[in-house]
């Protein structure tokens, strides 16, 4: 949208209008006909005219709402903005909402929720070029279009003066094209330093959300999105209003209409949680869940569980660990606030698991050298390296990225084998994080001697185990993947949760009959760690599979329950 406020030069910084900072909230419903709270100012800029307008009006069903009019336009000295405030109770977390109706000529006017508002009423020359409304600080909210309703958005600005100050815009678009009607609004702004701003838009109160900006971090430094040197503070507190704004001499002025206003200060979710939405790749490792919460704040509801299988959680303050996760997974979490008030429902967020651990890749190795001071090529230690059996870095063939680690291999004489080995120092635990296997890719070359490709494992204690494919895998000539069930090689006595070297090698206890100048040639890529996938070896049936874990258990019996009769059928969207 990159709305903009009325250009105003301060030249004298006046009285602001603000009492003390007080736990309240109000309500605006307009039912009667009539105010329901006796406090209403209304106020313009620039007010010259006197024609900038307050209604409460009657609609359709005996609802009546708050219209706010200026029939004049601005290039003739009408209202720019128009602004209506229902108390002068100053907030410092806060969330505003009203209903707001997109309709009219709305091209170029908007409605706006503002929070945190520090103001004062000029008198005109020579503190402002003319009387009137000033906002000196305010965070705001615009909800309005560009080019016609099918262009609706929102928009969330740090204003200084009636002047947005920043050079990166915080806003989201509503989707579809029947968007000429009424919406209700929100306007979380939550924290003292930093404060996090966000904007969101609903089909109704309490209805689906429709669209969200991103959270604005404002710090009390110069922050990446803010212009430099303007007013790099944050705005601890202030007045909440609800606004109207035209800045453009044609269409003439601003029709805007509002229902059922609110400024809660029990009102805001939790805020500024991560992992951030939508992140992928998390780690499986277990993951901490961090949030910011308000002041009016007792406690919390923590919901977090597989994606459409959320548990409740009652963390006693504002982190949780989730333990460990489950690879290539979904998952799904919320924080609920309890307040004075009752519960105050957070908004339901949702991150994704890697589907594996990397081990190794090669890609970060820059020649031999620098691989084999990594790799040892020694299969015995203390011996020379034989250069018919070496490895070497290749960075024309690979698995995966750029880069793999090619062995060349003679096998005629003893020990009949040749071994690449990776000390680990310390040691480490493959069964951390619910590990189950490794997997690696290789491939060979179709005239290759028949020997197996063996991965060996040793642990701190120096017991020995070891998984090998067959004879003539090694004559497989395109890339492929193997996966080891890392238990076969602990039932062989090694303490998979003390692994210390990791050795890949070709070759087995006899001769490969090799020719003499007959030098053979494997590569390996890609290590990385698994846990147990969804392979369904045994073709079971698993259509009940509500939450996709490749069980069928009491979990998704849960699923189903809760979802029991929903019914999503309509003939329009």
């Amino acid at each position: 949208m990159s709305r903009h406020f009325v250009s105003v030069s301060l030249v004298v910084c006046l009285v602001a209008m603000m009492s003390g900072i007080a736990p309240a909230n109000w309500m605006e419903t307009f039912n009667t006909g009539s105010y329901d709270l006796p406090t209403w100012q209304f106020y313009c800029y620039p007010d010259m005219t006197k024609t900038f307008a307050q209604t409460i009006t009657a609609g359709s069903g005996g609802n009546y709402y708050l219209a706010l009019d200026e029939p004049t336009s601005v290039g003739v000295g009408g209202s720019a903005f128009g602004a209506a405030i229902a108390s002068n109770e100053v907030f410092q977390d806060v969330r505003i909402g009203a209903v707001v109706n997109i309709g009219g000529d709305s091209s170029r006017a908007v409605h706006g929720l503002a929070a945190r508002a520090d103001y004062f009423i000029s008198p005109g020359a020579p503190y402002t070029p003319a009387p009137g409304f000033i906002a000196k600080t305010t965070y705001v909210m615009l909800i309005g279009w560009n080019n016609g309703p099918t262009n609706v958005g929102i928009e969330i600005q740090k204003v200084v003066t009636m002047q947005n100050i920043q050079r990166q815009d915080y806003e989201a678009a509503v989707p579809g094209v029947l968007n000429q009607r009424s919406f209700y609004a929100e306007l979380d702004v939550v924290g003292s330093g930093p404060v996090y701003i966000t904007g969101s838009l609903y089909e109704y109160k309490g209805g689906p959300l429709v669209a969200r900006t991103p959270t604005m971090v404002d710090t009390a430094g110069n922050d990446p999105w803010e212009d430099p040197g303007k007013n790099d503070a944050v705005f601890p507190a202030g007045v909440s209003a609800i606004f109207a704004m035209n800045e453009d001499e044609e269409p003439v002025g601003y029709h805007i209409s509002f229902d059922d206003v609110s400024s809660l200060s029990d009102g805001p979710a939790a805020v500024g949680l991560g992992p951030a939405d939508g992140a992928s790749g998390v780690s499986l490792g277990g993951q901490t869940l961090t949030w910011v919460e308000p002041a009016y704040a007792t406690s919390r509801v923590l919901w977090f569980g597989k994606a459409g299988s959320m548990s409740r959680f009652t963390p006693a303050g504002t982190s949780f660990d989730t333990g460990v996760l489950e690879a290539g997974k979904t998952y799904q979490w919320r924080v609920d606030m309890v307040g004075p008030s009752g519960i105050v429902e957070g908004r339901t967020q949702s991150f994704s698991t890697t589907d594996s651990i990397p081990f190794e890749d090669f890609e970060t190795y820059t020649d031999d050298r620098s691989l084999r001071l990594v790799w040892d090529p020694n299969t015995v230690p203390g011996q020379p390296m034989d250069p018919n059996s070496a490895n070497s870095l290749d960075a024309g063939t690979a698995g995966h990225g750029t880069k793999s680690m090619k062995m060349d291999v003679m096998n005629r004489e003893a020990p009949y084998f040749r071994q690449y080995t990776r000390t680990l120092n310390p040691a480490q635990d493959w069964t951390a994080n619910g590990i189950k296997a490794l997997s690696l890719s290789f491939r060979g070359k179709s005239d290759n001697a028949e020997q197996p490709i063996f991965v060996k494992l040793i642990d701190a204690e120096g017991h020995v185990g070891m998984a090998a494919l067959p004879a003539y895998a090694s004559q497989t000539t395109s890339w492929s993947p193997w996966t080891i069930d890392l238990s076969t090689i602990g039932s062989q006595g090694v303490n998979l949760a003390a692994v210390a070297k990791i050795g890949v090698g070709v070759g087995g206890s006899t001769s490969s009959g090799q020719g003499e100048d007959d030098i053979d040639t494997v590569w390996v890529d890609d290590l990385r760690f698994y846990q147990a996938r969804c392979f369904n070896t045994a073709g079971l049936g698993l259509y009940s599979d509500a939450n996709g874990d490749c069980r069928v258990d009491l979990e998704d019996f849960a699923t189903l329950a809760s979802e029991w009769l929903n019914n999503g059928l309509s003939v329009t969207p």
